[in-house]
């Protein structure tokens, strides 16, 4: 551990290779964050058929067959057998759900 001459401050141990991974890492994640936000989109619509939490901890949506990856408050708001239309990006990540309702008013 290294100390600064007038703060204290500590460097952690950490070799150049393993600065440059975990540089490299970061640097690959923010890319494909990036590239999944850009169109196309794509459109699903049908019936929620079910909602789970995956083994990453992510909310998934199963509609007509796909997952689909929403956010926390998303997933807790809607419920299976609602018609909806999904509109989502390359990695299957919700950008914008939008519910149908029958005559009545009723989901």
């Amino acid at each position: 551990m290294l100390q600064g001459k007038h703060y204290r401050f500590t460097i952690p141990d950490m070799n150049t290779w393993e600065m440059v991974k975990s540089a490299s890492r970061k640097a690959e994640s923010w890319a494909v964050s990036m590239v999944d936000a850009l169109p196309p989109y794509y459109v699903m619509e049908g019936i929620l058929e079910s909602k789970r939490i995956d083994d990453k901890g992510r909310y998934v949506l199963l509609v007509s067959g796909a997952p689909i990856s929403v956010d926390r408050p998303t997933y807790h708001i809607l419920d299976a057998g609602e018609h909806i239309r999904v509109r989502y990006t390359r990695g299957a990540r919700a950008i914008s759900i939008d519910r149908f309702m029958d005559s009545n008013g009723h989901r």
